[in-house]
Parts: C-alpha cells; structure tokens; sequence
C-alpha cells in the first residue's frame, strides 16, 4: 500500500472516531455494515464507518485491495466536507467489499460488491445534498447503467491474480 493511501486511510480512521482496542468481531461489523446499508446519513453511520473500517484493516478473513483502480475517489485533494464524505463511502466500499467476502467464506478481493454499495450510499448522500457530486462515483453509476462495470470488476480481479498487489488492507 503506497504511503499516501495508507495515511488517507489511517486519517479517514481517526476521523471517524476510531478507538476501541479489541478486535472487531464478525458480529460487530456486519451490524455497522447494515447500519451502513440502511442509511449512510445517519446518526449511527460514523460509527459504523469506523467499525467497518477497522475490520478491513485488521480481520485476515478479508482482503480488500486499495488504490486509484478500486476507489478513485479516494486520490483526489477536495475541501473538509467532500472528504468527509469521500472517507465515508471509503468506508462503504469496504463494507460492500466485506459482506460479500463473509458471505462466500473466502477472502478474495472483488471490488464489485463494493462499487454498488458505493452508488447505493452515494445516492443516499445526494438526496440530503443534491450539491454533492462526485465525479468518481457519477463515472461508476454511468459505468453500471452501460452494463459494463461488473466486467471492469471481472478484469481488475483477472490482474490482481497474475501479479499479487502490494496494496491490500
């Protein structure tokens, strides 16, 4: 993982209060991971963003491979507010992520499940601030109405297994 995406994420953890010592147990995130799924505006939803996100970073029944490729909304410098809410569909990309992987009992990254989570929560966002626009996530809505990127997700996964990333969390 390259130094400016691991300090993107370790700010995206303590800003979304990140303090608990113990481990995230599987329980506990798919409960933030619903809360999550239920609305990424809510009252619960930092919490559950910081739940999530320390469970990707830590749990070895994950792997979630991190950069420009997966989430590219992630390497862009915006102000204060849009990176709160680019660090919070952060953590809904590796909600996404997540769920699918426990699901199938196997950590194999496929960054699909994210993305869709990612559009669901982004929508959400945009309805309580129609002035946020993303360009990254319009790209991944426009990408999922061609009917094309499920096959974008298919070929990332295809290079992630010839040449093994150095970018997991």
């Amino acid at each position: 993982m390259n130094f400016r995406l691991t300090a993107l994420i370790l700010l995206a953890c303590v800003g979304l209060g990140v303090a608990r010592a113990e481990p995230v147990s599987r329980p506990e995130v798919l409960a933030a991971i619903a809360v999550l799924e239920n609305d990424v505006t809510g009252p619960d939803a930092v919490r559950a963003a910081a739940t999530v996100t320390r469970f990707g970073k830590e749990s070895d029944a994950v792997l979630i491979v991190v950069g420009p490729e997966t989430m590219p909304w992630v390497q862009t410098d915006v102000p204060e507010g849009e990176a709160r809410v680019r660090a919070m569909l952060m953590a809904v990309y590796f909600a996404g992520d997540i769920k699918a992987q426990l699901q199938k009992r196997r950590a194999e990254d496929d960054p699909y499940p994210g993305w869709l989570a990612v559009i669901k929560a982004y929508k959400q966002i945009r309805k309580k601030q129609p002035e946020m626009i993303i360009p990254e996530v319009e790209d991944l809505i426009e990408k999922e109405r061609a009917g094309v990127l499920k096959d974008e997700a298919d070929e990332f996964i295809k290079e992630q297994q010839k040449q093994p990333p150095d970018n997991m969390v």
